[in-house]
């Protein structure tokens, strides 16, 4: 399996968790003398969120890395570890807790940019 890749950046181990979620948007109407009604808007956007450990002499440089990718903004390619390529938005990065000497927790979530159809 590839590894997970943003942009140019190509994370040095798959994430230990990744989570992909797809929906539909809806929303309940509600009609006077009738009740509640749904309504089905369309698909809704795909999030990608994960979590990891960052290992080596250089933990905390990596995940400086990953910190700089994020607050640069915009979107880029999302693809790797068994994703369909995507155009996404990485919008949070979280530093969960230092683990062991040389480990660093991490976690992470992308949201698929799509134009106006």
């Amino acid at each position: 399996m590839t590894n997970l890749r943003f942009k140019e950046y190509t994370f040095r181990n798959n994430p230990r968790r990744l989570v992909v979620r797809h929906s539909r948007k809806t929303s309940a109407v509600s009609c006077y003398g009738i009740g509640e009604s749904l309504q089905e808007l369309g698909s809704g956007l795909t999030i990608v969120e994960g979590e990891g450990e960052l290992f080596g002499e250089d933990a905390l440089e990596q995940f400086i890395a990953l910190r700089k990718l994020m607050q640069q903004g915009g979107s880029g390619i999302l693809s790797g570890a068994g994703l369909e390529p995507m155009q996404a938005v990485f919008d949070s990065l979280e530093m969960v807790g230092q683990g062991g000497d040389k480990t660093i927790s991490y976690s992470f979530r992308f949201t698929e940019e799509r134009g106006v159809r």
